[in-house]
């Protein structure tokens, strides 16, 4: 037999308990983080989809492209920051959301149909026209005419592009 005694093995079985006891099933917990994610997920999607918050990307990935080209205070960018004014105020007026205005401005980067600064001067025209704005359209109309096909801003755009 062993040189343990009985009465030692008995005294330590009853002295070691488990420190915390489980109180119920894990699955309360579990339901409770799939619902925080649903949650978080939806209120991000309801911040995504509003037009503020396009405009602003749109925004950030052309003033990006611009200081790569140094060229900020250019004429262009102050008429793409006319346009994109213009289809806020409408988006807002209208209660149009982020998907309407990801459809709106689409004609901007149309690859196939952009191929010089004249171009997407036609596509800032249609895009004013179809949110019911005509003095824009008619001042884009003036300078699609009097654009330069070779400036380095709109070669770096067209590049942003893939054109």
């Amino acid at each position: 037999m062993s040189d343990v005694p009985v009465s030692v093995t008995h005294a330590a079985a009853e002295v070691i308990q488990p420190v915390a006891e489980s109180s119920g099933s894990i699955w309360g917990y579990v339901a409770g983080g799939v619902a925080l994610l649903i949650l978080a997920g939806y209120f991000g999607y309801k911040k995504i989809n509003k037009p503020a918050f396009i405009i602003n990307q749109v925004r950030k990935r052309n003033l990006k492209e611009v200081k790569k080209l140094g060229m900020e205070n250019s004429e262009f960018v102050v008429d793409l920051d006319k346009m994109l004014d213009s289809v806020l105020a409408y988006a807002n007026e209208n209660g149009k959301t982020g998907g309407d205005v990801v459809k709106i401005i689409s004609p901007l980067n149309d690859t196939a149909r952009i191929k010089s600064a004249r171009d997407m001067y036609q596509s800032m025209i249609y895009i004013a026209t179809s949110i019911n704005d005509t003095s824009l359209a008619r001042e884009f109309k003036n300078k699609a005419k009097q654009v330069k096909a070779s400036s380095p801003l709109m070669a770096g755009l067209f590049k942003r592009a893939g054109i």
